[in-house]
């Protein structure tokens, strides 16, 4: 099997699948973190490396979904919360930790925490589906 059998062969193809993949880019969050505060990157170049992490599993795992009509309800749902179909820009994170009271390193810092953070309901949902 050559290299490019071995990525197709890795390829999620159920939704339990691609979320579990999707968990696994994100669970990748801390260690890139960590690796970005010991080169002496600021806080605001981490929490964007972490927002961007995230954001890309989010798109990725769109695309590994056969369904349009699901893929269609993720991005109205994104449309509805955020204004955009792709889900928060980095900026709308920072009005929104903002508008909770944080200031300064705090923003950046909750950032990085949140990215790090999967919605546990959306990992049950799945979890449950794999089991049927």
């Amino acid at each position: 099997m050559n290299g490019a059998e071995a990525g197709a062969a890795k390829k999620p193809t159920t939704n339990s699948e691609i979320r579990n993949w999707y968990n696994q880019k994100v669970a990748s969050i801390p260690a890139n973190d960590a690796k970005l505060k010991a080169q002496g990157a600021s806080l605001e170049d981490r929490a964007k490396a972490a927002v961007k992490i995230r954001h890309e599993a989010r798109l990725e795992a769109r695309q590994f979904m056969s369904n349009p009509f699901e893929v269609a309800m993720l991005k109205a749902r994104d449309f509805f919360t955020y204004g955009r179909l792709d889900g928060p820009s980095f900026d709308q994170l920072v009005k929104g930790a903002k508008a909770k009271g944080l200031t300064g390193d705090a923003v950046y810092q909750s950032l990085i925490d949140s990215s790090k953070r999967t919605n546990q309901t959306v990992n049950n949902h799945f979890n449950q589906q794999a089991k049927l």
